[in-house]
């Protein structure tokens, strides 16, 4: 299912999460006094620097579109033959990413690391993973690590948006940004596939490990050397781990901004236990789910999930506004997507390969439209304008913390399936549970949301009311 095959290890590495904290990635104060000065020569190459970002997000993304639905295959061929494995690579993989973020953070404060640098980075260290995520077991683990540590693409490509454009042109330069990721997820899958299938199970991981190494040539060349920074003196390095120390109270301010009401804060609940649910019931990282419940060969996998972003695009782009209005608003659309989910889980359970074509798939894309499209439109509602930045700062700590636990879960889920259910003699990793019997577990799992987004978002308290009224002024 389209909502579910977000792959519960991939956030970062694959698109954009709903929000990302981008505080550690703003250099420290004479680097910004810096950017200032040269801000007019910046402003005259804008055109050239903002074209080649999205050329570099285009290539960076269908690299790991490449590889990433069919990571599954790679596990197997390293040895990891049971779930418990796979899960625990997973949460290794979400924790890396965290780690990476604040390393990479607190080196760009220290003046060792420009974003252009962060780019680099980025896309040697990816090539180097791709290129062991075919190897040994040790390989592979090491290439997750690797690559969590070092994947701030998305991020820093934000960033770098922001700096070079104007305010008058930063829609449509953001818009292009999302439009070459979204082009990227939707032929990357189905290239893959071709390519693990007619040439070799190593061509998608090496032809993505050539495409970050072509990354890091353009970006030398064609990239504007604006922000490189100089090696920090003690002052400097005084004046950062001064603002390192600000920075957590900072964060901790941040998460309590996310609860100075009740209105914000159940629309922040609903956001992180909808991302984990997401992750949850995901089984696309399952090694033999579609093969076990569809007959399909495994490279199929790519060209389902071409044809799932491609759906999503479609929703995304011409119904989210009659969606909206059809089910009342946000605040209902969010649980009525919850419920268009549950019931496509549960249909799913007998359905045949048609059937999850034609009639799932799109279902799922339009219940996730629907809740994604809604939950951040609340919290741009309900949150103070002054404050925004603090909560949507917040959310993304929120959103990887999250993310941690989820493997774990998932492995309590399969023992319990097992347990209370047969044993799964045809999985290909030991642990899998039986589809039918995931796919009934994730519609509790969708009901229970709908349930919970219902009790958040649904009542129209006084305070509701006012702090509405207060932002529509």
């Amino acid at each position: 299912m389209a909502a579910q095959n977000k792959e519960s290890s991939e956030d970062d590495e694959r698109s954009p999460q709903l929000f990302h904290d981008k505080s550690h990635i703003i250099e420290p104060a004479d680097i910004r006094a810096k950017a200032v000065v040269s801000a007019h020569s910046l402003r005259t190459s804008m055109p050239t620097a903002t074209t080649t970002l999205c050329i570099l997000v285009v290539i960076d993304m269908f690299a790991v579109a490449l590889v990433v639905p069919l990571l599954h295959q790679y596990y197997q061929n390293a040895g990891i033959h049971s779930a418990s494995q796979r899960e625990f690579l997973s949460s290794l993989f979400s924790s890396s990413q965290i780690v990476g973020g604040l390393v990479i953070g607190a080196l760009s404060d220290l003046g060792l690391l420009s974003r252009r640098r962060i780019l680099f980075l980025s896309f040697v260290g990816s090539a180097i993973s791709y290129t062991l995520v075919v190897g040994r077991l040790r390989q592979l683990i090491f290439s997750r690590v690797l690559v969590g540590l070092v994947k701030q693409t998305m991020t820093v490509s934000t960033s770098l948006l922001v700096t070079w454009t104007t305010p008058e042109s930063r829609a449509v330069c953001m818009g292009r940004l999302s439009a070459s990721t979204t082009f990227a997820w939707i032929t990357g899958p189905s290239v893959g596939a071709l390519l693990y299938k007619h040439v070799s199970p190593s061509a998608p991981a090496f032809f993505a490990s050539g495409l970050f190494v072509l990354n890091s040539i353009l970006a030398a060349i064609l990239l504007p050397a604006d922000d490189e920074t100089t090696t920090p003196n003690a002052t400097t390095c005084k004046s950062v781990l001064k603002d390192g120390g600000m920075r957590v109270a900072s964060l901790h301010a941040n998460l309590k901004t996310c609860f100075s009401s009740s209105v914000l804060a159940s629309v922040v609940i609903s956001l992180v236990l909808y991302g984990w649910v997401v992750r949850t019931t995901s089984y696309s990282n399952m090694a033999s789910f579609y093969e076990e419940k569809y007959g399909i060969e495994p490279h199929f996998r790519g060209d389902i999930k071409s044809y799932q972003q491609f759906l999503g695009f479609l929703v995304q782009s011409f119904c989210v506004r009659a969606l909206l209005n059809a089910s009342g608003g946000e605040r209902r659309s969010t649980c009525v997507g919850a419920v268009i989910m549950a019931v496509a889980t549960l249909g799913e359970v007998n359905a045949n390969f048609g059937v999850f074509v034609s009639i799932v798939c799109p279902a799922v894309a339009i219940a996730d439209a629907m809740i994604g499209v809604s939950l951040r439109s609340l919290v741009t509602q309900v949150s103070p304008n002054e404050s925004i930045g603090s909560v949507l700062a917040a959310l993304d700590v929120l959103q990887n913390a999250a993310s941690i636990t989820v493997p774990f879960y998932r492995t309590i889920l399969f023992k319990l399936a097992m347990y209370y259910g047969s044993k799964d003699d045809h999985a290909s990793m030991a642990g899998d549970p039986e589809p039918k019997l995931w796919l009934v577990s994730s519609c509790v799992h969708w009901s229970l949301l709908a349930l919970a987004q219902a009790y958040l978002l649904l009542p129209s308290s006084p305070e509701t009311i006012r702090i509405l009224a207060k932002k529509n002024r």
